[in-house]
C-alpha cells in the first residue's frame, strides 16, 4: 500500500513537471527528474532503478540542454548574432517579470528583429533570423515535452517491473 501510495505521488509530481514545461513558474522536466531520484531514494534502487536512474539522467541532460544546441543550430544556420539573441532574452526576462509572457515574447523578437536589421541592413535576414530563433524555441518546447513524455514512460516501466 505504502509502494502505490509512493508511486502516486510521484506520478503527480511528475505531471505536474510536465506541465512546468509550458508554465514559466513550474519547473519542468527538472522536476520529473527530481520526482524519479525521489522515488530511487525513498523506494531503493536495486538493480532496473538503477538502469533507469542512469537513462532518465541521460535523456534529462539532453533535455536540459536543448535550449542550447536547438537555438544554436538555428542561429549557426542564418547568421544570427548573439547579441541579438542575448538582447533578447534580457528584454524577455523584463517582459516576463514585469508585464506578461506574451509582452516578454513580443521584447525577445522585436530585439532579434531590430538587431539583427541593424547589423544586417536587410529586412528579409532580420525577418528569417527572428524566425529561426522563434521557430527553435517552439521546436524545443516540443522535444522537452517528449523528453518528459518519455521519462515518465520509462519511470512507469520502473515501477511496474518492480
Amino acid at each position: 500500500m505504502e509502494q502505490t501510495l509512493l508511486a502516486v505521488i510521484v506520478f503527480l509530481v511528475m505531471l505536474i513537471g510536465l506541465a512546468g514545461i509550458f508554465i514559466p513558474i513550474l519547473p519542468g522536466i527538472e522536476l520529473i527528474w527530481l520526482a524519479a531520484f525521489g522515488y530511487a531514494l525513498l523506494h531503493g534502487i536495486g538493480g532496473s532503478g538503477l538502469w533507469a536512474m542512469i537513462l532518465l539522467t541521460v535523456i534529462f541532460l539532453i533535455g536540459l540542454s536543448s535550449d542550447l544546441w536547438v537555438t544554436g543550430l538555428g542561429m549557426k544556420a542564418t547568421g544570427t548574432s548573439v547579441l541579438s539573441v542575448f538582447t533578447g532574452g534580457c528584454l524577455l526576462m523584463i517582459g516576463v517579470l514585469f508585464f506578461t509572457p506574451l509582452v516578454g515574447f513580443l521584447l525577445w523578437l522585436g530585439a532579434i528583429l531590430l538587431i539583427e536589421w541593424l547589423r544586417r541592413r536587410s529586412l528579409k535576414h532580420a525577418l528569417v533570423s527572428t524566425g529561426t530563433v522563434a521557430g527553435g524555441c517552439i521546436l524545443t518546447y516540443g522535444l522537452k515535452f517528449a523528453v518528459g513524455l518519455m521519462m515518465i514512460f520509462i519511470w512507469g516501466l520502473w515501477v511496474l517491473r518492480g
